[in-house]
Parts: C-alpha cells; sequence; structure tokens
C-alpha cells in the first residue's frame, strides 16, 4: 500500500512539474508574440507622431510620443533578438536594429512628400516583417491562445496605423494609394473587433474593455472624411490602443 502511494505519489509530482513546464513556456512565448506585436505597434506609432508634429497638430505630446516610441522601438528589438536562437528571426531581425536607426535619422529631418514617403515606406517593411516573426513564433501554441494574444495586439496596430494613415491622407486627399489603406485598416479593425466580441474565451472584464473599445470605435471609424478632426483622431485612436493593450494582457492571464 505504502509503496503504491509512494509511485502515485511520484507520478502525481512528475505530472504537475510538467504541466508547470508547459504553462511556463506558453506564458513565454505568449509574452514574446506580444513584444513583436508591440514592434509592429511602434513602428505605426513612429511615423504617425512624426506625421501629426510636422503639421503642427498635438505638437508636445506627438513630439513626447515619438522620443519614447523610438526609445521603446529599440527595446523590442534586443528583446527578441536575445529571447531566440532561431537563425531565420535573428536574420529578421538584423533589419530591425538597421531599421530602428533609420526611423531615429528620418524623425530629426523636417517633414516634406519625400521623407512622409519614406517614413510610410519603412512603417511598412518593419510591419510586415515583424508578422513574419509572429508566424515562426506561433508554432506549438495553441490557436486560441494566439489568435486572442495577436489578434488583440494587431487591433493596438492598426488604430496606430489608421492615425498614421488618416494624417497622410489629410496631407494628401489626391494619393489613393494612401486612402486605400486608411479604409483597408478600417476594414481588418472592424472585422477583428466584431470577431474578438464574440470570442468564448472572454471574461467580464474583458467583454467590458471591449465595450468601452466599441463605442469610442464607433466615433473614430466615421472620422476619415473630416478636414479638421485630426486631434480628435489622435487622441482617440491613443485612447483604443491602450484599451487594447489592457486586453491583450488579460488574454495572456487567460492563456498562459
Amino acid at each position: 500500500m505504502n509503496r503504491f502511494y509512494s509511485s502515485f505519489m511520484i507520478i502525481l509530482l512528475l505530472t504537475n512539474i510538467s504541466f508547470a513546464k508547459t504553462g511556463t513556456s506558453n506564458a513565454k512565448k505568449l509574452e514574446l508574440i506580444n513584444i513583436v506585436s508591440q514592434q509592429q505597434i511602434l513602428a505605426q506609432r513612429i511615423t504617425k507622431a512624426y506625421l501629426y508634429a510636422g503639421k503642427k497638430i498635438s505638437v508636445d505630446k506627438a513630439n513626447r510620443q515619438l522620443r519614447d516610441a523610438l526609445s521603446s522601438f529599440y527595446k523590442t528589438y534586443s528583446t527578441i533578438n536575445t529571447s531566440t536562437k532561431s537563425p531565420k528571426i535573428r536574420k529578421i531581425m538584423t533589419f530591425i536594429k538597421k531599421s530602428s536607426i533609420e526611423f531615429k535619422q528620418l524623425s530629426k529631418k523636417p517633414l516634406n512628400s519625400k521623407n512622409s514617403k519614406l517614413m510610410l515606406t519603412l512603417s511598412e517593411k518593419v510591419l510586415a516583417k515583424s508578422k513574419t516573426v509572429a508566424v515562426l513564433l506561433k508554432k506549438s501554441l495553441k490557436k486560441e491562445a494566439y489568435e486572442s494574444v495577436s489578434k488583440s495586439g494587431q487591433q493596438q496596430m492598426l488604430a496606430e496605423r489608421i492615425a498614421k494613415y488618416y494624417i497622410a491622407y489629410q496631407s494628401n486627399s489626391k494619393d489613393k494609394s494612401i486612402e486605400k489603406k486608411m479604409k483597408a485598416s478600417i476594414a481588418q479593425f472592424s472585422k477583428n473587433h466584431k470577431n474578438l466580441m464574440k470570442n468564448k474565451g472572454n471574461t467580464r472584464v474583458i467583454k467590458r474593455k471591449l465595450q468601452e473599445v466599441d463605442k469610442l470605435w464607433r466615433v473614430v471609424s466615421k472620422l476619415y472624411n473630416g478636414r479638421k478632426l485630426s486631434s480628435i483622431v489622435f487622441s482617440s485612436t491613443d485612447d483604443i490602443s491602450k484599451k487594447m493593450k489592457e486586453v491583450t494582457k488579460l488574454y495572456m492571464v487567460e492563456y498562459r
């Protein structure tokens, strides 16, 4: 009896250790995917803040946001680079490091058509590369966990991207490619928002946070036709991004 009990306890202990390791591993992977999402967000925020400051809109806030985003962008690169041994990801991180330098250099230059296009192009390249990193990291994670965390992180990025293209569109409404990207970002945010609202894993707190986002989004999604609403868009999309960051953290706790 004692021998059976001892064997049972050993098996139970080893099982608990196995579950603990799996939980820790999932938590680390989700955290890294969240950092990759932050990298995408920051690339959009840097460009958005540069454009808003250059157009003399919310100048102090935009300049402060630009400085903070540039600093945080390099930190995300450093964290991801030191947290993986994947040759493919490390190669992409070399590009991200170079992009961090380019962002800093461009941010110091005066806003004009050329520099604006360079910033927009660079932010889109970083976005594409970071998405590739996220795909490489998602292997072995549960589909529900990955999609909830990555989609809520994507919402933060899209809020910044919408604001970025909003000011670019106001500056040059004849540029149909900018208008197309802005409208595509608005459509993607709306689609993601509906999917997240329907997520069966939503807790009561997550549902409440998403309802708060819903109220803000109903206003922001209709503003792109306006000509004098840049400050409202800047502030409202910031609020949405902050609330979605809280939602992302809540999902990470749920699925760790």
